[in-house]
């Protein structure tokens, strides 16, 4: 999970919530009047792009807005009416966030591998976390909300034997206090959003290590056109970090490690 950076509301939301102010997501899309289908439309594509096409949960690449692939999520649940806030019209609690693996129809690489249920991650495994009740509803605080981590350090680590993410100790120490956060330490609350929205599945996890053994390769390729393992790393990140990022960002940035980092400063990265 990154940083996830949102650019300025859609025009159309913004006009439709001003004339529906009391308007559900599900009503907003098959509004015809008011602007509301396009609206809707346009908040689909505006949270992609913001994101530069990736999921804001485990980062797969959802740059096509297949609605095979992809939906919007309400970090915040939509249904929350207990105050005269609209959270379903509201663009800042709107993420862009793949299928969770959940169509058993889409066999792309990263996006489903049987069985369904164990590999059901983010916005899809939240929804189950939430009717199990192992998660609040109102889960701000006990997950964390990619618009609200920083953009360094990293929070996580990687375990290049298994693909899995694992909270970085150090860095959670290290980092800022989380406000609103419901557990004892940041450590504690990068864990249960680990859990939470299973980001260690089989699915994801093979997707890691697949993304681990192409960088492997092309260390190689590096050292053997001659290059010493600091200008070879410095390549890469160079390589990998261009315009838009690139699908499994943190376990490329976790791989690259300080020229990774050197390299996201160096170009100002902030989310």
């Amino acid at each position: 999970m990154k940083k996830v950076l949102k650019g300025d509301e859609p025009p159309l939301l913004r006009s439709y919530r001003q004339m529906v102010p009391h308007g559900e997501w599900n009503q907003m899309r098959n509004d015809a009047h008011y602007g509301g289908q396009q609206a809707y439309k346009d908040c689909r594509i505006k949270s992609i792009g913001d994101q530069k096409g990736l999921c804001a949960y485990c980062e797969i690449a959802i740059h096509d807005n297949n609605p095979l692939r992809c939906r919007v999520e309400h970090f915040h649940p939509k249904s929350d009416t207990s105050t005269a806030h609209n959270w379903a019209l509201d663009w800042q609690n709107m993420l862009g966030v793949c299928n969770g693996g959940g169509n058993p129809h889409q066999t792309a690489e990263g996006f489903h591998l049987d069985p369904t249920k164990a590999n059901l991650s983010c916005d899809a495994h939240k929804d189950k976390m939430i009717q199990a009740h192992k998660l609040t509803e109102d889960c701000e605080g006990w997950i964390l909300n990619p618009l609200r981590i920083a953009t360094s350090p990293a929070l996580f680590r990687l375990e290049k034997s298994t693909g899995y993410l694992l909270p970085d100790i150090v860095a959670c120490a290290a980092s800022p206090l989380y406000t609103g956060n419901r557990h004892a330490s940041v450590e504690a609350l990068v864990q249960h959003t680990i859990e939470m929205l299973n980001l260690n599945c089989d699915r994801l996890a093979k997707a890691r290590l697949r993304i681990i053994w192409d960088i492997e390769q092309n260390k190689k390729k590096q050292r053997q056109s001659g290059f010493n393992a600091q200008q070879g790393l410095s390549n890469l990140a160079q390589r990998y970090f261009r315009s838009y990022w690139p699908g499994f960002f943190t376990t490329i940035r976790l791989c690259l490690s300080q020229a990774a980092e050197a390299h996201l400063h160096a170009i100002s990265y902030a989310g």
